[in-house]
């Protein structure tokens, strides 16, 4: 990988993770089951929602195959939430009540990922393969 790609992709991990930590903590703010207990639990709880969406969730989108295509939206806001209560079990001081905290939880997470897309500034998708930033693909 070269060096500027994996300088955007640091910078981009590092302020997709800080976006996710002020979501999780607007989100404990404005709905009531969901619970944050501090600030590292916050900085933890985002790392482990990320790593869980990344691995497991990638796996959960792609086995949707055609269902996941034609209800793209729903689908994949109901995965998230699922993987966000997933979460919640193996972060001391990160819980949530019910459906309801996680839904809105895994929208919040959602919207902020969508706009830290537009805001940060990357000449090429770090996250595709190597292949296809070579002109390959």
């Amino acid at each position: 990988m070269p060096p500027v790609l994996a300088e955007g992709l640091v910078v981009y991990l590092i302020v997709n993770w800080l976006c996710s930590v002020a979501g999780l903590l607007l989100v404990a703010r404005l709905f009531p089951g969901f619970q944050v207990a501090e600030f590292e639990s916050a900085l933890i709880a985002a790392a482990v929602v990320g790593l869980i969406s990344a691995g497991l969730g990638t796996l959960l989108k792609h086995a949707g195959g055609p269902v996941g295509l034609a209800i793209t939206g729903i689908f994949l806001v109901l995965t998230d939430t699922v993987l966000f209560r997933m979460s919640a079990l193996l972060v001391p001081g990160f819980a949530m009540r019910g459906f309801a905290p996680a839904f809105a939880g895994a929208m919040v997470l959602l919207a902020l990922n969508l706009a830290l897309l537009r805001v940060v500034p990357l000449k090429e998708n770090p996250l595709d393969s190597p292949l296809k930033s070579e002109g390959n693909g």
